[in-house]
């Protein structure tokens, strides 16, 4: 074998095993290679507000530390869903954009977020942190999302009428 043969063969080799694992040929059509692509974090796509206590309220730290680490889950999931995508959740009428300012509302239901008017212009999100008969709770991400979803989307007049979702009392 001459020295242009081995060439030609390793060239051959080669070739066959950038094919064989994706790497070898051209893109089709207007597609692009692209290695390691990273796809942004919800943190990069959506604004999240920061949570904040209503008129000074106090929730214990302990309670609002759990309340704030599972709103982050809650809204990183929403954008990652791409809810948060036509409508953002503070709403432009908000006095505060930056703030979700939380409000017991020891009677509720669900946890709910809207813009208040009772509450200066403010984005609120409501729950029954401390109930009537004084339990402390905390809404669950689970919940916080469901909250998140009624006040960017709202449920389909069929949805509500069957399920009650996305209706307060």
């Amino acid at each position: 074998m001459t020295r242009t043969d081995w060439t030609k063969g390793l060239i051959m080799f080669a070739g066959l095993a950038l094919a064989a694992c994706g790497q070898g040929g051209k893109p089709e059509g207007n597609a692009v290679a692209v290695a390691n692509a990273v796809e942004p974090s919800a943190a990069e796509k959506c604004a999240q507000p920061t949570l904040a206590m209503a008129d000074n309220a106090q929730l214990e730290s302990a309670l609002m530390d759990e309340t704030k680490a599972n709103f982050v889950t809650a809204f990183n999931s929403s954008c990652d869903k791409g809810l948060l995508t036509g409508k953002p959740l503070i709403d432009p009428k908000a006095t505060d954009q930056g703030k979700l300012f939380l409000i017991n509302a020891p009677e509720a239901n669900v946890a709910s977020i809207y813009l208040s008017d009772v509450d200066g212009s403010r984005m609120v999100l409501e729950y029954p942190f401390l109930t009537t008969d004084g339990k402390s709770q905390v809404p669950s991400a689970d919940e916080l999302e469901e909250a998140i979803y009624c006040a960017v989307r709202g449920a389909i007049p069929q949805e509500q009428e069957a399920s009650g979702r996305c209706l307060v009392d």
